[in-house]
Formats: structure tokens, sequence, C-alpha cells
């Protein structure tokens, strides 16, 4: 029945099921071992350059390379005062190549409110020790809302 027909993949299927597997596994790295992986942001990134590449030439990869700039600039501080690792930096740098650039903006603003508002509950819950949030959680949680279309 599919005999020679060729099976074509939409970018935008690949690069929602890729950005989705990019946040869920660098939810559970972090998680388990307290890492995000270059093995797993590096080759996010790059599949998000090249379908930007794909979808709108030039210019999408000027979009992802503006935006990934952005990442740092803005995380650099807190970076250097402890606050983020440098996976953090890495895995919202990768997530930025597979967004326009106003919902990464919302995805980006939500992953911080998400991670408050996750940092805030356990301080509650632990009366002010261990307030460590793993970032690559709300940074998924994000993802996840911006796949269901809430951004």
């Amino acid at each position: 029945m599919y005999g020679n027909a060729a099976v074509i993949l939409n970018p935008g299927t690949c690069g929602n099921a890729a950005l989705g597997c990019l946040a869920a596994v660098s939810a559970a790295t972090d998680l388990c071992c307290g890492k995000i992986y270059n093995f797993v942001t590096v080759p996010g990134l790059c599949l998000g350059a090249v379908l930007a590449a794909q979808r709108s030439g030039a210019a999408g990869l000027l979009d992802i390379f503006c935006a990934a700039g952005f990442t740092v600039l803005v995380l650099l501080p807190f970076y250097r005062a402890g606050g983020l690792g440098a996976g953090d930096i890495k895995l919202l740098a990768a997530v930025s190549a597979f967004m326009p650039g106003k919902s990464y903006l919302c995805c980006f603003a939500g992953a911080f409110m998400i991670g408050a508002a996750i940092g805030i509950a356990r301080l509650f819950m632990t009366g002010g020790r261990g307030h460590t949030v793993h970032f690559a959680v709300p940074v998924a949680l994000s993802v996840m809302l911006y796949l269901a279309g809430v951004y």
C-alpha cells in the first residue's frame, strides 16, 4: 500500500517533537544527575539551526543566533553569581532555536516565573532549607506550555 510513497516530515512537527524531547531529557538529567549535558543541548541547538534555516533561510539563522545571544547576555550575571549553571543557559539557548522570537520571550519569562513558584513552594515546604531548584524543570514545563499553544 505504501510502496514507493515518499515520507515527508513536517519541519514544524519534527521541531516540536525534538523540542519536547530536548526539554524532557534535560529535566530528567538535571533531576537525576544535577547536570544538563552537552550531548543533549548541542545537538538540540544544531537541529534547531537546521530547521530554522530550512524554514526561513539566512534570516532564520540570524534569528536564532540573536535569541541565543540574548539568552547568554541576560543570564551571564546569574551564572557568575552562582544562581544558574552553564547547562541552564545552554538549554535555554537551544530552546530558542525552535521558537519564534515572541514565543521564546514568553517561554523564557515563563520558565523564570515557574522556577520562582517552585522555589517559593520549596521554601515553605522545607522551612527555608533545601531551596535549590533544578532549572531544567521549569524550562521543560514552560516548553510544554508552548507546545500546548499557551504562548
